[in-house]
Order: structure tokens, then C-alpha cells, then sequence
């Protein structure tokens, strides 16, 4: 069975943007200008994207990048070898910001107009993969045709208001089928109902540190029931150097720490045993809606 894989095309300052409250007031400065967020990437997106682009080339995979808007002005060389090497282009917002209002969701939009002009995406991901459903029926004026900025199996997917949504997989030790209230984004809460969000990027360097391969045990107990997985991922982790970036530790950083972990070997894993295809070839391929 072939899966969903999904790549979060964002540096690592974007990744900073939305734990900036947890971080130390000098990097949280630099994060808040463009120049300094692109200072900050160093060039490094476009190496570790190319690394992935070539290991998916080697396999023979597709997937969907869910692009942050202003990368179009930094490397716009890049997301356009992303298109011609097969791959399908998505949005996740301009800046990478967490849209607070539907206004926030626009503005992002009107920012990121000539990378929508020029790509053209389909789907979305709010940044976090959070959303409320009032931003649905926005995303689906703007012209977006899907969207997957929550966590839950597969056959909970619906239309909501013109939009598809579809989630990122999780698996429930409890055998219950969730329902797809949204948001439903990864939390303290999903994981108290003993539901573990496999698919997300947190999750698979969590499970990348004990062994490379534990991702696969969830991803063949979806593929057993008949649905594909849907995975969730970032250049910035198969990085296998440290960040080195955030200038000091807190009590507030504690929980980010596994997304300090390179999950370079799960990728590598995943890749070599799975079959994965775009977001829009699953839409497709299952005939959903």
C-alpha cells in the first residue's frame, strides 16, 4: 500500500517563530525581522532539502511540500526543482506565524501572493497544524482545494465547508475512531486518550531515538486496516548537525527537545521500505470525495 508522505518546507528560524516565548530574548529579536530569520537559515534549507529531494529521487517517491510563502523570495530556485522533480507544492502560511484570526489568514495569503500566483497549491497546513473550522470555509474562497492541519486516522477525513480535510495519522491504543472536531492539533489532551500522533515530525524523531524503525509498526497497523498513513516531516530535521542557534536553555524549552533530535536514519528507513505518493494522489487514489 503506498502512503502519504508531507514535508513542511520551512527553515529552522521558522520553527523558532512559533516557540518563541520559550526562547532567549537575543535569538527571539532575530526571529522577528525577515533578514533575521534568513540570517539565521544560513543557507541550510536548501541542503537539506536537496538531500531529501535526491534520497526520495533514489526511491522513486513523490510527495507534498507544504511550502512557508516567503522561502519564494529567498530560494525560489528551489521550490521550483521541488515542482519539476514531481513533487506536488502546498502552503503553510507566509512567516510561519500561528494564525490567531481568519484576518491573520488572509494577510498571510495577500503576503505570499506571487508564491500562490506562480505554484499555484492546492492544499494547506496551518503552521502547528492547527486549525478551527471557521478558517475552512476562508481556505476554500482563497481557492485551496484540501487542507491538513489535524491529527487523526485517515477514514475520519471529510469535506467541511468546501474544504478537505485530512489528517495526519495517528493510532489509537484504545481502538476508538475519533471524530474530527477541530482543532485537533497535537496536544497534551490526544495523548491522554491514549492516541499517539505517529505521523507528525515530533513524534517521528521521538520514535527515530529509540529505533529507526518503530514508525513502521504504526504505519503497517493503518495499512492492515486498509487506510495509508499520512506522515509529517522537516529539512531541518535530518539535519545531523545540532542547532546550535538557541543561545540558551529553559524550563519552557523542555518540550521542544525532541524536535532537537535528527531523525536522519528513520528517513532513510522510511524511504527504503514504504511506498509514498502526494497528498493530491491520495485524494485521487482513494477517491475521496
Amino acid at each position: 500500500m503506498k502512503n502519504c508522505l508531507t514535508i513542511d518546507l520551512e527553515s529552522i528560524a521558522h520553527r523558532y517563530l512559533t516557540e518563541r516565548k520559550s526562547l532567549s530574548g537575543e535569538i527571539r529579536d532575530r526571529i522577528l525581522s525577515e533578514e533575521g530569520r534568513r540570517a539565521i537559515d544560513g543557507g541550510a534549507l536548501p541542503r537539506n532539502t536537496r538531500n531529501m529531494l535526491d534520497i526520495l529521487s533514489r526511491y522513486g517517491h513523490t510527495a507534498t511540500f507544504f511550502i512557508v510563502g516567503e522561502l519564494h523570495s529567498w530560494y525560489p530556485e528551489l521550490i521550483q526543482e521541488i515542482a519539476e522533480r514531481g513533487h506536488e507544492v502546498a502552503y503553510h502560511s507566509h512567516t510561519h506565524q500561528l494564525l490567531q484570526t481568519i484576518d491573520s489568514l488572509r494577510t498571510s495569503i495577500q503576503q505570499s501572493e506571487d508564491f500562490i500566483r506562480s505554484h499555484r497549491p492546492r492544499g494547506f497546513r496551518a503552521p502547528r497544524a492547527k486549525i478551527t473550522r471557521e478558517f475552512l470555509a476562508e481556505l476554500s474562497r482563497q481557492g485551496f482545494v484540501y487542507d491538513s492541519s489535524s491529527y487523526g486516522p485517515l477514514d475520519i477525513s471529510q469535506k467541511i465547508d468546501g474544504v478537505i480535510e485530512i489528517p495526519i495519522s495517528t493510532h489509537s491504543f484504545l481502538g476508538k475512531k475519533p471524530s474530527l472536531t477541530l482543532p485537533r492539533h497535537l496536544s497534551l489532551d490526544l495523548l491522554l486518550k491514549l492516541e499517539i500522533p505517529f505521523g507528525s515530525g515530533y513524534f517521528i524523531s521521538l520514535m527515530s531515538a529509540v529505533s529507526p524503525n518503530l514508525i513502521g509498526y504504526f504505519i503497517e497497523k493503518s495499512n492492515r486496516k486498509g487506510y495509508p498513513s499520512v506522515l509529517c516531516i522537516h529539512p531541518w530535521q535530518l539535519s545531523r548537525e545540532t542547532s546550535g542557534k538557541v543561545s540558551s536553555m529553559n524550563l519552557a524549552r523542555l518540550g521542544y527537545l525532541p524536535y532537537d533530535i535528527s531523525c536522519y536514519r528513520a528517513f532513510e528507513y522510511l524511504v527504503e521500505n514504504y511506498r509514498f505518493f502526494s497528498m493530491s494522489e491520495l485524494i485521487e487514489d482513494m477517491g475521496i470525495f
